[in-house]
């Protein structure tokens, strides 16, 4: 059995309230592959572009 081990610098939790359209949107980027993988994966991506462009 192989575990997968946490992140440490991913280790915190943020829980995030959004409309259906809203995730169906953050699910579609998710399918494009352009941000990411997965929703988790969009959010970070699209917080740190946001962040350098500041």
């Amino acid at each position: 059995m192989n575990m997968k081990l946490p992140k440490p610098e991913k280790d915190e939790t943020f829980i995030m309230r959004l409309s259906k359209k809203q995730k169906e949107k953050l699910l579609e980027l998710a399918k494009k592959g352009k941000y990411g993988n997965n929703a988790s994966e969009v959010l970070r991506n699209l917080l740190e572009s946001a962040y350098r462009k500041s």
